[in-house]
Formats: structure tokens, C-alpha cells, sequence
């Protein structure tokens, strides 16, 4: 019943480890969607297996970003995981940082992820770490 959930996990530990190509090969759909807040840089929905690693590449270029607390559970059906993290952005250019719970919605189909849609506490906040004072 929660073999997603482990999936969820294995995806997870091999892609903040920093193997971002293995782990969309391994655990994503070729159509996987990833649908982004609207307001940020890497807003909108990005489709294809390599989806995560192009909207990773969108903020990373932008914030420094530390995950600290991660949460992970599965629906009673198990298709679905919810993942939450607290996450801390710091501006690049302006060294402003904001720290955050992130949300996501990741569906599993056929055993790998088919889409995730992810949701940011604090959208506008994070958007005022890149102004100037």
C-alpha cells in the first residue's frame, strides 16, 4: 500500500544527494508535469522528465535554498504523496532570505511519478527577497 511513499523517499534522497538525472530516469513518468505557483521565476508547468531538474535550475540559479524539515505521507489510495518541507531561500543577489513551508502534491502512476503540483506559503515574500532596498 505505501510502496509511493517509498518511492517518494528513494526519488527524494538520490535527487537532493545531487543525482538529479538518476532520479528523474528512475522515478518519472516521460510525461511528468510539474505545475509551479504563479508569480515566480519558475512559474507555470513544466512537462518531461527532466522537468524537475529545468524548474531546480530556474531557482537555484536565482535563491540559495536549504531544506530542513521534510514530512512525507501517503493517501489512503497510495497514488497520491503529500510532501511538505521547510525551506530556507536566500537571494543570491541581494542576500535577503526567507524561510518557508513548501507543499507538494505528487501523483504516482504505474509506480513512478506522473506529476507534482507545488504550493509556497509565502510567494510574495520570496518574490520581496530579490528587491533592493
Amino acid at each position: 500500500m505505501h510502496d509511493n511513499l517509498a518511492r517518494m523517499r528513494a526519488f527524494l534522497d538520490r535527487f537532493q544527494s545531487g543525482d538529479w538525472e538518476g532520479a528523474c530516469a528512475d522515478f518519472c513518468q516521460p510525461d511528468f508535469e510539474i505545475r509551479e505557483p504563479p508569480g515566480l521565476p519558475q512559474s507555470g508547468v513544466h512537462r518531461g522528465k527532466r522537468a524537475p531538474i529545468e524548474v531546480s535550475n530556474i531557482y537555484r540559479g536565482i535563491w540559495d535554498v536549504e531544506i530542513g524539515e521534510q514530512s512525507l505521507w501517503a493517501a489512503r489510495d497510495a497514488d497520491l504523496v503529500f510532501s511538505r518541507y521547510v525551506m530556507k531561500w536566500t537571494s543570491k543577489a541581494t542576500g535577503k532570505a526567507l524561510t518557508q513551508p513548501v507543499v507538494e502534491l505528487n501523483q504516482f502512476r504505474d509506480g513512478k511519478l506522473a506529476s507534482m503540483e507545488v504550493f509556497l506559503s509565502d510567494p510574495i515574500g520570496l518574490m520581496a527577497t530579490l528587491q533592493e532596498d
